[in-house]
């Protein structure tokens, strides 16, 4: 059996800026589609969050014990760009895996006659999409930095018009912050849709530096598909446990890799070590516990895995540049 989430029309229309008249007030719009099992087996939802024109957030989770078909309603024409954030399970259509992500520039601009996608049957799949209206990005990089890959910049330049840009990366403790940030949002109303848009902006700011200074993902790898796959297991038991993780043998064992190709490939798939990327992650998860909550920076630290005060104030002052207590004064609210 093959299970069925059909879209509404208006959903994933997104906005353009020009749409709005002196008269007219922007109203700020959620869609969400329960998926409906009748077995119950199978769990998930698609939502869409409309938060101003030329911008909106796709957040899809499922649950899948067998496949899901996604029937979308035609669109009117429009040119965006797209970042997409795989968290769990493996892409729909593009082939990203969890903890890869994708930025997409299209100046064609089409209207869209409808389509479907198929999601095949996965334990977990948690993605991510922005959507920003081409214009309104435009608006937004006025100057294009010159370290910006050329066939991407030549793009926003319109010097290049026939060529269209994708690229995929990973994606970076820092962003997984967000990402956390975005799929746990407390607030509601109007709060909810600023503080989104303000994530989602701090998102796509740090994908474009990303793009800067990372280079693409290797197509050609020595690396088995099976290999990969036990790299990123490898990655997602690190990020569980981040406080407590396991030896480096101990999570090859896990993952059924040995400790080597564990640690060339994860270099590889990274771009960092196992011990940077914890390292990584654990003073991210810092930075947040120190301005989202009232815990004192023993608590942070040990919070965070580190049984010495003094070590947690080296590493954070190392990486940020300031202590914990001087970081939190200066950036909290």
């Amino acid at each position: 059996m093959t299970l069925l989430i059909k879209e509404s029309a208006d959903c994933d229309r997104l906005l353009p800026l020009n749409s709005l008249d002196n008269q007219s007030r922007f109203q700020p719009k959620t869609y969400e589609f329960q998926l409906h099992d009748p077995k119950g087996i199978s769990h998930g939802k698609r939502r869409w969050f409309h938060l101003r024109p030329g911008i909106s957030l796709l957040i899809e989770d499922y649950k899948l014990q067998e496949n899901l078909v996604i029937e979308t309603s035609p669109t009117q024409s429009c040119t965006c760009l797209e970042l997409g954030f795989s968290i769990f399970g493996h892409g729909c259509g593009i082939n990203i895996n969890s903890g890869q992500n994708f930025i997409s520039l299209d100046l064609d601009t089409y209207a869209d006659e409808g389509n479907t996608k198929e999601w095949q049957a996965q334990e977990r799949i948690l993605k991510l999409d922005i959507h920003i209206e081409y214009s309104l990005f435009e608006s937004l990089v006025l100057s294009p930095n010159d370290k910006l890959p050329d066939n991407f910049r030549n793009i926003i330049d319109k010097t290049n018009s026939d060529t269209n840009y994708f690229q995929v990366g990973r994606t970076t403790p820092q962003m997984q912050t967000i990402l956390r940030q975005i799929l746990t949002c407390p607030y509601q109303g109007l709060t909810r849709q600023l503080y989104l848009e303000g994530k989602v902006l701090e998102l796509m700011a740090l994908r474009l530096e990303d793009l800067q200074d990372s280079k693409p993902l290797k197509s050609n790898t020595n690396l088995k598909p099976e290999q990969i796959d036990s790299i990123y297991q490898a990655r997602d038991i690190i990020i569980k446990n981040f406080s407590n993780p396991p030896s480096l043998l101990t999570l090859a064992r896990q993952v059924n890799l040995n400790d080597c190709t564990l640690k060339k490939g994860f270099q590889e798939v990274f771009g960092t070590t196992v011990f940077g990327y914890l390292h990584d992650y654990r003073m991210e998860r810092a930075k947040e516990l120190l301005l989202e909550t009232k815990l004192t920076v023993n608590q942070v630290a040990q919070t965070v895995g580190y049984a010495s005060r003094s070590a947690f104030v080296r590493a954070f002052s190392k990486k940020l540049g300031a202590n914990p207590s001087v970081y939190s004064r200066k950036n909290s609210v």
